[in-house]
């Protein structure tokens, strides 16, 4: 604390030279003359330190006692200012540097967001400066409670969300709101039918009448499993008690054929650039771009954009607003290119093979095959497929709509064969 106040105040090393030495020190306690610093260095010698307010008077008092003062060296800040006094420019830079630094302390320059897991912080950071709150803001000018309110009531993906400021960095804290369950309509009556037509290899009804068994044929459309009950009487009761009708639930699965083609022409343009280029750069501050060129227009018809951003990043994982963009562009002109077939058909057979892939619903492909053929320019791929898939789906159920297949497959009766016979008996 004492190094400090002595830099604040500034301090001047001299050395007292005289017969009788203590005599000036005996004076300058009189006086109440405070010595920061007093090294002996011989009999005749003294070492003071005094501040540069009281380096006259130590002068004066010397002189009372005939002693000789010389001085050594200077130290402290109003020496350091007193080399600019005539220097007003870098004066003036000096005091701006202090201002910039003093009100810097408050500006917003990074915003840290934590606690999201699906909303990306970019969406969270651009709705904040709808708010009012982004790079470069003055932080003692934000009301943090309105910010906060504003962004709940944009965002309905937040259930929490809280806006803290700690000097130039500004870190928001959120809770996604937890989805809502996905509940199923199961008052609604529903058939499960094939989405494809196959061969049966497993079929689960959970709720409802299977219509088939493992090993039948099914063709696209048909009810699988039916929401539409035929309600069994307790034994040793011959009453019919009608129908009910039922979500139906189930999973069926089948072995499915697919076919799939693919075509590419081997004619296509392609870039060969020029050697022209044109080259900009610019410097980003807080968002404030400041552009090294004058002329913004490109005279090329067709060219590329090349971006490179070098961000400032004093400190490991914290990024400055301030980014230096060097951008080129590149001129290019189109010209017709011969594909090569191979690489053609491999690019074909990756697109068919990941389309099947995402057409399948819990299933696997057991076997495929591809078939290649050209016609001029042009490359066809097909694919032909054996997969083991579920091909249930649920749909609402038309309740004016009568069941068809059999509702027990291994007794083989069919209940719309009965309720015709029945109509038509007398």
């Amino acid at each position: 604390m004492k190094k400090l106040m002595g830099w604040l105040f500034g301090l001047v090393t001299v050395r007292v030279t005289g017969a009788q030495p203590e005599d000036f020190l005996n004076l300058c306690a009189r006086e109440n003359l405070l010595l920061w610093r007093m090294v002996r260095l011989d009999p005749f010698t003294l070492e003071v330190q005094v501040t540069g307010r009281q380096y006259p008077w130590l002068c004066r008092l010397a002189e009372r006692t005939q002693c000789q003062v010389r001085e050594q060296r200077r130290r402290g800040l109003p020496f350091f200012l007193k080399r600019f006094r005539r220097r007003y420019a870098l004066l003036a830079g000096l005091v701006l540097f202090v201002f910039l630094a003093l009100a810097g302390s408050r500006v917003i320059l990074t915003i840290d967001v934590t606690g999201n897991q699906t909303i990306t912080n970019e969406e969270i950071i651009s709705q904040l400066r709808l708010c009012g709150v982004s790079v470069g803001t003055w932080g003692p000018s934000v009301p943090i409670r309105a910010v906060e309110n504003k962004l709940m009531l944009a965002m309905d993906q937040l259930s929490f969300c809280s806006v803290n400021l700690y000097g130039t960095r500004a870190e928001v804290i959120v809770r996604e709101v937890d989805p809502a369950p996905d509940l199923r309509e199961e008052e609604v009556p529903t058939n499960v039918v094939s989405a494809a037509t196959g061969i049966i290899t497993q079929i689960e009804a959970w709720k409802g009448d299977a219509q088939f068994k493992e090993g039948d044929t099914v063709c696209q459309g048909e009810v699988l499993i039916s929401g539409q009950v035929l309600l069994d009487p307790p034994p040793l009761v011959e009453t019919d008690l009608g129908t009910m009708l039922v979500h139906a639930e189930g999973r069926v699965f089948a072995r499915t054929w697919r076919t799939m083609t693919a075509q590419i022409s081997l004619t296509a343009q392609g870039k060969e650039y020029t050697g022209e280029t044109i080259t900009r750069r610019c410097l980003s501050v807080m968002g404030q771009r400041m552009k090294f060129y004058q002329n913004s227009s490109v005279p090329y018809e067709k060219y590329d954009i090349i971006t490179h951003l070098r961000s400032w990043t004093p400190v490991e994982g914290k990024t400055l607003p301030i980014l230096w963009e060097t951008t080129t562009y590149r001129e290019y002109t189109l010209t017709e290119r011969q594909l090569d077939p191979g690489q053609a058909e491999q690019l074909l057979r990756d697109a068919l093979e990941e389309s099947l892939l995402a057409s399948l619903d819990q299933g696997k492909v057991l076997q495929k095959d591809f078939t290649v053929s050209r016609e001029g320019d042009v490359l066809s791929v097909t694919l032909l497929a054996q997969c083991d898939e579920q091909i249930g789906r649920l749909r609402e159920m038309d309740t004016t709509e009568k069941v068809v297949g059999p509702r027990h497959p291994d007794k083989g009766e069919y209940p719309q064969d009965e309720t015709n016979t029945k109509e038509q008996s007398p």
